[in-house]
């Protein structure tokens, strides 16, 4: 996910003092529905609670949000929080209390983001992770329970990237997920994973797909600026061939095409739009935000915006948000 670096204001006190939610916004976790997932990064915390809050459409379009604060720990066994300057600052419980009860309160679901990478580290540590997913699968994954459980969050969101060729780690990425999901169903909690938008490099990457089948509840594909339907890029990683014989792989409906193959439903695949653009594409300054978003509407599939900072003027637009909520409506 693309880091930036931000400050934010909001009363830490006030928020913890809001009532507790009536699920109201959230669709049910049980019925085929679209998504619509944005995240609060570390380091961004202090600037998207007001970005939230400049217009009440926005929370009324979201139906989850992904606090992604957490890291895992050196030795791999448990989780610790993520700097949120370079300086080392640390999220706080009251930080994530405050979130959770503001997008409680509205009906939104709330699930625990763990990535490999931060304000310090400045790369995606592939290691860090392995040595938690692969190494110490079973404390790792009670430690993601174990957090969870306590600040009541609706499930987990693994954001573990790698890049270059890692497929070697991919029959052990697949047993964690399963055993993960096996232990998040037995609750009634989400498992959702951040997947790289092709299939021929990087990890996770979307040959891995077939491998969650059945046991995930979501794949939001990290695409962002790359992603639109009108794309005709084809892709060559570095050193390889060009992947899937120079297929147009970045249009929307390519990658659903591949999921649905894979076997998910459409509104299982959720497509990353980049909120700090208000225009992306090909031709000049590219299709707009409600362009794109009636493009996902076509082919009924979920959005995951990176990130709720929204930093795109569009993005804190009502149009835009009334918008998200036909296309949920759908």
């Amino acid at each position: 996910m693309r880091l930036f670096l931000f400050a934010l204001g909001f009363s830490i006190a006030t928020l913890c003092m809001v009532p507790s939610s009536r699920a109201t916004n959230a669709p049910s976790k049980n019925a085929p529905s679209i998504q619509v997932i944005g995240w609060v990064p570390a380091y961004g915390i202090d600037t998207s609670l007001p970005a939230l809050e400049s217009n009440p459409d926005i929370a009324k379009g979201l139906t989850r949000i992904g606090l992604q604060f957490w890291n895992p720990s050196k030795d791999g066994k448990s989780l610790v929080f993520a700097p949120v300057n370079e300086q080392g600052k640390l999220v706080t419980e009251a930080q994530v209390r405050a979130l959770v009860a503001w997008a409680k309160q509205r009906g939104i679901q709330v699930v625990l983001t763990v990535y490999n990478n931060s304000q310090v580290m400045k790369k995606w540590d592939w290691e860090l992770a392995r040595n938690a997913f692969a190494q110490q699968p079973k404390s790792f994954s009670r430690a993601l329970l174990n957090e969870m459980q306590k600040f009541d969050l609706d499930g987990i969101d693994l954001d573990l990237e790698g890049e270059g060729a890692l497929d070697h780690d991919r029959q052990a990425y697949a047993h964690f997920v399963a055993q993960l999901s096996k232990e998040l169903k037995k609750r009634g909690k989400l498992l959702t994973v951040d997947s790289f938008h092709s299939p021929c490099t990087n990890a996770p990457n979307m040959s891995w797909w077939v491998d969650w089948r059945g046991q995930v509840d979501a794949i939001h594909s990290m695409g962002y600026q790359d992603l639109y339907e009108g794309s005709t890029a084809s892709f060559t990683p570095e050193g390889g061939n060009v992947c899937e014989n120079g297929a147009a792989m970045f249009k929307y409906s390519w990658q659903l095409q591949y999921g649905v193959k894979a076997g998910y439903r459409a509104d299982q695949i959720v497509m990353g739009m980049p909120t700090w653009l208000d225009h992306w594409g090909e031709g000049g300054a590219g299709p707009s935000v409600l362009n794109h978003i009636q493009e996902a509407k076509q082919l009924s599939v979920g959005v995951a915006l990176w990130d709720l900072q929204l930093e795109g003027k569009a993005w804190r637009q009502s149009e835009t948000w009334r918008a998200i909520r036909d296309l949920r409506a759908k």
